[in-house]
């Protein structure tokens, strides 16, 4: 009988060894940096300019330019192509506004990437 008390005690506690911690399944929240400028470019110098860059900047990802219904101002889009981030640029003549934003789920990654493309596309505006 001690022999079968001392086998259940061991094997109680070599199972809960070997219960591992439950993992956080908590997805993470997306985070978004954002800026914007006053611009008097061409709407067609601007997705020329911002296109061109972007595509240096490795978001090169399922590029895209929306226009507006009455053409007069655009957004583009790309995703980064080897890291999870997104680029947005929207172009708005009338307004003399040019917007970006950086989206991702690593919030330094994004932050530092937003740095980047913000330095290369606007300088030190």
């Amino acid at each position: 009988m001690k022999t079968l008390v001392k086998t259940s005690s061991l094997m109680k506690s070599l199972a809960g060894s070997l219960i591992l911690p439950a993992e956080d399944t908590t997805p993470a929240a997306p985070v978004v940096y954002t800026t914007a400028i006053r611009c008097e470019g061409s709407l067609s110098e601007s997705l020329a300019g911002i296109s061109l860059l972007a595509n240096q900047l490795g978001f090169t990802h399922a590029p895209e330019t929306l226009y507006a219904a009455d053409g007069q101002s655009a957004a583009f889009h790309a995703d980064h192509g080897a890291r999870a981030v997104s680029l947005a640029v929207e172009c708005n003549p009338r307004q003399q506004t040019v917007s970006l934003a950086v989206s991702g789920l690593d919030h330094q990654d994004a932050f530092d990437t937003f740095h980047q493309v913000s330095s290369t596309l606007f300088g030190d505006c």
